[in-house]
């Protein structure tokens, strides 16, 4: 299980590494729902399906697809 908060960066499109201040910020806010966060700003969420894999849905409420590890459906969000 991961833990409570975890940061990770993404690298831009020119393959810069984005700034501490700019990477995404995961929380779990539940059991099974974390969340990511730039800054102040939703990036997307991420359901436990129980025993189905992962669903991602993006910073406008649409869903991204379903993913088969935590680690995939994270990737999603950038």
């Amino acid at each position: 299980m991961t833990s409570l908060a975890e940061k990770s960066t993404f690298r831009t499109v020119g393959g810069d590494r984005l700034t501490e201040a700019q990477s995404i910020t995961w929380k779990e806010m539940g059991q099974g729902v974390w969340v990511a966060k730039r800054g102040k700003e939703f990036m997307g969420l991420i359901e436990e399906l129980w025993g189905a894999g992962y669903r991602v849905t993006d910073r406008n409420g649409a869903i991204v697809g379903e993913f088969a590890t935590y680690e995939s459906a994270r990737r999603r969000i950038a």
